[in-house]
């Protein structure tokens, strides 16, 4: 399809979803040098501006046993499940839940089917229910569904194969080919998405047509977030010019260049070249930086051309040069020791990095970043690490390696990511726990006289405000601050 039929499709699909507001629009389809088609902003666009807002054309319960079960009406989970009344197959946690439209849609034809569970429930099913739930889309959305890009790879068919094994009567041939349509486009397509049931959250994926259409890099000039009822919102990090192309990333921008062009090889079927990726530097981060095999060397080993996989790596002191198939190797081993730290408290996590990771690895290495981030997230939050847990070294680390982050997303210009948000609330109670242990007096969330934490906590707001994946106590830190500053505003 032509660039300006599928801005026409795009926009059907967000006029029949009531998310065209009337404003002009911020993007256009354009052939994009990054590969396909992608999405250019039409007009300079400024930092935190929404550039759009997207509903899912299908969207359920994600394939992988561990994210299962769930009942498909709610996505509750870890509750009681029955077997449908009707015979479909599926759980359900409620006849309100057995009664809904969108169950009705799927049971139907699952009925029509004759699942070989009988009177039970299948877990199976649960896991092919997206490519089922897609046969209800109209011809104008199964359009949509058809012109979408997806894996020149062999199709990854294995729900349907999976549903093709618990069913007595085959699907049409018609039904079948675009069920395998789906779970191609699906596998390429297709964002994490979430469904919030009370206080607990449920990973679930789905097809959104305009991030669809957003190509990746790893250097993305948006963040985006979704409301309860699994509507995305996509805004701007940093300015974005007329004419730019609109980007997002698809893998974990914390990892090093040999780490996320695997990922992206693995799970979206392309190698990223993008500026980062062709830099060893990585924009100055080096995060993929390993010490110097040579007895007292203090020099980095880089990779001597990231976008080979098979490249060498070359010392930037003595000049040592080590072939691939050693750097993986040391990797592979480096992967493994760390790996089996991660699943201890905070505290052993600390002293590991003081012992041995910060001999075994440069300060900078995405293994030393990815530890430190693991720290920052327990403390404060895990049993027996709760704030009133935390020792004076405790906040002095939290703080240190909050503040280490911080210095790393803004050397690789993230701009206001989502993930400076998360660390700067962090940082902002870190630096409140602190002073109120200091203070004694001090309100939890008093915030006069303190620059500093005001700062952080603008920060944090303004990009985690209306996100639902935000910290739960976030709302209540806005609140109480905003009370404190009426009582000063009266007392003046």
């Amino acid at each position: 399809m032509e660039p300006e039929s599928m801005t026409r499709m795009l926009c059907l699909h967000l006029e029949r979803n009531q998310l065209s507001n009337g404003e002009a629009r911020t993007w256009t389809v354009q052939k994009s040098p990054l590969g396909g088609r992608g999405l250019f902003a039409v007009r300079d666009i400024a930092v935190g501006e929404l550039l759009y807002v997207d509903a899912p054309l299908v969207v359920g319960p994600r394939a992988q046993s561990k994210h299962l079960p769930l009942c498909p009406g709610c996505y509750k989970t870890g509750c009681p499940l029955f077997p449908c009344d009707r015979g479909c197959g599926l759980p359900i946690c409620s006849t309100v839940c057995e009664s809904s439209s969108t169950h009705q849609n799927e049971c139907s034809i699952l009925k029509s089917w004759k699942p070989t569970c009988g009177s039970s429930w299948s877990m199976d099913l649960l896991r092919a229910l997206v490519p089922i739930r897609a046969l209800s889309l109209d011809n104008q959305q199964r359009e949509l569904i058809n012109f979408f890009q997806s894996n020149s790879w062999p199709q990854r068919t294995s729900e349907l194969d999976i549903l093709k094994k618990n069913i007595e009567i085959q699907p049409e041939k018609n039904e079948e080919e675009f069920m395998a349509r789906v779970c191609s486009v699906m596998d390429t397509n297709a964002c994490e998405t979430a469904a919030f049931v009370g206080k607990s959250v449920t990973s679930l994926r789905g097809l959104y047509p305009m991030i669809a259409l957003q190509n990746h890099s790893c250097r993305p000039n948006t963040r985006h977030y979704y409301n309860s009822e699994q509507i995305l919102y996509v805004l701007a990090t940093v300015p974005i010019k007329k004419g730019d192309e609109i980007t997002m990333t698809y893998t974990d921008l914390f990892w090093d260049t040999k780490l996320r062009r695997g990922h992206l090889a693995a799970t979206k079927h392309f190698f990223c070249n993008c500026s980062r990726c062709a830099d060893p530097l990585e924009n100055g981060s080096l995060l993929g930086a390993l010490r110097c095999a040579s007895d007292r060397c203090t020099g980095n080993l880089l990779a001597i051309q990231p976008l080979n996989d098979e490249t060498p790596w070359k010392c930037t002191e003595c000049g040592l040069i080590m072939k691939n198939r050693q750097i993986n190797s040391i990797r592979s081993g480096l992967s493994s020791i760390v790996e089996e730290v991660t699943y201890k408290n905070p505290r052993q996590m600390m002293k590991f990095i003081k012992n041995e990771l910060s001999i075994l690895v440069p300060a900078t290495n995405y293994l030393m970043v990815e530890m430190k981030l693991r720290i920052i997230s327990s403390l404060g939050k895990t049993d027996k690490f709760l704030w009133p847990d935390l020792t004076r070294d405790d906040l002095t680390i939290k703080e240190k390696y909050c503040r280490d982050l911080l210095s790393l997303i803004k050397t690789l210009k993230w701009g206001e990511c989502k993930m400076k948000g998360l660390i700067s609330y962090e940082l902002y109670r870190s630096l409140e726990e602190r002073d109120g242990r200091e203070k004694r007096l001090i309100q939890q969330f008093e915030l006069k006289g303190d620059d500093e934490k005001q700062n952080l906590l603008t920060t944090a707001v303004l990009i985690l405000k209306n996100d639902v994946t935000a910290p739960e106590n976030l709302p209540t830190v806005i609140s109480v601050t905003e009370k404190a500053k009426e009582v000063d505003f009266n007392q003046a």
